[in-house]
């Protein structure tokens, strides 16, 4: 069989290594493609091929057209990305994407969009009967007097549209709600849920006609936005419910849901319509989301949801180590990927 390529984004960071982590470990035969536009980004040495791009932050535009010319030049099959910041121009983008390239993209534009606001999620989930936390916007101080005074203090505090915890504040009094709503623009007030130590993050397959092709939840153990200490948990709740929440907002692919048991039940605070950076971990125990897609989406295969196992992962950081001839020439955009690597221990 010929080797199916894949093009992986934002490899420097952690979904996109985990990403990788699991497209290596598939039952295919897959040539990985990593694009990033920091010279020395780990994963850009452990791919088959790797291109340094425009900064997508800087030049939007640039980084697009790199992105169409490498697809285009490496033949790739499949593109799957590996950092939030470029999902919202990917998804307005993905028609003149596939045109130019004929490389597939696995998302739905309209409701990848949606699924990025935090706000319309809480409202779409709410329409469907999918159990969410109360949330309201500051900018309706009317709703957010009726919130403040059904619930009390700690509440969430974070961006409209973000990833990761980047911007998540927990705020304790009235003063503190009021500063931060007006030193963090577009935000959403949250119902802090609690206990906070029964957190949940749920990988989701759902394949295009919206049938259901697995999934496996985590309960974990946050620092800093990512999961050190994750558990296999065969809670049939939690996976029904993330199912649920994947199909009302209407996408398909690889979904990552987020939640917390309550003494009320689960509650959905946030989805991701992405690879997450627990990807690799659920490949490990059973449920390999990237040779899902690719099963699917490429090989036009039906999705039997697989088996999956229980077990625990203890996360730490993982050094990798180059001559220091290698910084220099990653800088000129020159890898030779996987064999620079001078040892790991």
């Amino acid at each position: 069989m010929k080797p199916i390529t894949v093009v992986v984004t934002g490899v420097g960071a952690p979904v996109g290594v985990s990403i990788i982590k699991s497209l290596r470990v598939c039952n295919l035969p897959i040539r990985i493609i990593g694009v990033d536009s920091e010279p020395l980004a780990q994963g850009l040495f452990r791919v088959d091929r790797a291109h340094l791009m425009p900064s997508a932050r800087q030049n939007p535009d640039a980084y697009f057209e790199a992105l169409v010319k490498i697809s285009k030049i490496e033949g790739a099959d499949i593109l799957f990305s590996g950092w939030e910041g470029e999902l919202a121009m990917l998804a307005e983008r993905k028609a003149e994407f596939e045109e130019r390239t004929h490389t597939t993209l696995p998302l739905i534009p309209n409701t990848t969009l949606k699924a990025l606001d935090k706000w319309l999620t809480i409202e779409v989930l709410k329409v469907f009967g999918v159990p969410v936390p109360d949330t309201v916007l500051p900018t309706s101080r009317a709703q957010l007097k009726d919130f403040c005074s059904n619930h009390n203090y700690p509440y969430i505090v974070k961006p409209r549209r973000s990833s990761g915890g980047k911007g998540l504040v927990l705020v304790h009094t009235e003063a503190e709600l009021a500063f931060f709503s007006h030193y963090i623009s577009d935000l959403v007030v949250q119902e802090h849920l609690l206990p906070d130590d029964r957190e949940y993050t749920v990988g989701v397959f759902i394949q295009s006609d919206g049938k259901p092709g697995g999934a496996l939840a985590l309960k974990r153990s946050l620092s800093g936005g990512l999961s050190y200490r994750m558990e296999s948990d065969r809670n049939t709740d939690a996976c029904d419910i993330a199912i649920q929440a994947a199909k009302a907002m209407g996408l398909i692919g690889a979904v990552n849901v987020q939640m917390r048991l309550t003494s009320t039940g689960f509650k959905v605070f946030e989805i991701n319509p992405r690879f997450s950076s627990a990807t690799c971990v659920r490949a490990h125990f059973g449920l390999n989301e990237p040779e899902l897609t690719i099963r699917h989406f490429i090989l036009g295969e039906e999705i039997c949801p697989p088996e999956v196992k229980e077990g625990i992962c203890l996360r730490f950081w993982e050094e990798m180590y180059f001559p220091i001839e290698v910084k220099n020439a990653a800088q000129q955009g020159e890898y030779q990927c996987r064999g620079q690597i001078l040892s790991q221990f």
